[in-house]
């Protein structure tokens, strides 16, 4: 049976991937190593930067205050539980998009991570929703060759009509044209059913031995996911 609208738009903004998603057993791997494609921004990281690698274990530290993305998103937000292990009980058609969908994902953009800090906050408005996670690795180079896989697989997926699966809810997700800004990475995705009027912003990048994934939705969300990763990437500084 169909989820109802109500359902449908809950899924299409992130809400149900706390309600589904469970902590990963193992970790999907990618072997060998990606190439990034000539048009590619990688992040670039000083010697002094590696000198200070983030400590995984004050990783949730770096995640945006519910303060900090009200400011972003222009009302009040509501924070929910840290979660420590990436998601797993989602997935797309075509397989290939589930990380330029969703931030979080037990995947390739994770493979190798040392930490993981996820949370969402719902807004004190509709369709207002945010997922933000920061993982770390044990070196910068490690970081930056998970930004090279995410650069090279997100492009595939432009301008395409992706069926996000969560549990019984099913969502049908529209993803438009990447833009890197800053070495931020960031693709719109928009609800193709249903009748909410949320559009969203998936945004990644790496600094220092961290990567930044966020997704914030809201009606006319602009850049506000660059914002946020700006905003968490300032707290590596």
């Amino acid at each position: 049976m169909n989820p109802n609208p109500a359902r449908r738009a809950a899924l299409s903004v992130g809400v149900a991937v706390l309600v589904v998603a469970g902590c990963s057993v193992t970790d999907r791997k990618v072997s060998g190593t990606a190439s990034a494609p000539a048009n590619a921004v990688t992040p670039t990281t000083s010697t002094s930067a590696v000198a200070r690698l983030a400590d995984p274990a004050t990783l949730q530290s770096l995640l945006g205050s519910p303060t900090e993305v009200a400011g972003i998103v222009g009302v009040d937000m509501t924070p929910g539980p840290i979660s420590k292990k990436p998601f797993s009980n989602l997935s797309t058609e075509p397989a290939r998009c589930l990380e330029a969908v969703m931030p979080g994902q037990g995947s390739s953009e994770f493979y190798m991570r040392t930490g993981f800090a996820s949370q969402s906050l719902d807004g004190a408005a509709p369709h207002v929703k945010v997922l933000q996670v920061v993982a770390s690795f044990a070196s910068a180079a490690d970081a930056e060759s998970s930004y090279t896989i995410a650069s090279t697989s997100w492009p595939s997926c432009q301008d395409a009509e992706v069926t996000l699966t969560a549990g019984r809810e099913v969502a049908v997700q529209k993803l438009g044209r990447i833009e890197t800004t800053d070495s931020i990475m960031s693709i719109p995705v928009t609800q193709a059913d249903g009748n909410s009027t949320a559009s969203c912003q998936h945004s990644f990048t790496a600094k220092r031995n961290v990567i930044i994934d966020v997704r914030v939705c809201a009606p006319n969300v602009g850049n506000a996911g660059r914002e946020l990763v700006s905003k968490i990437a300032a707290n590596l500084t």
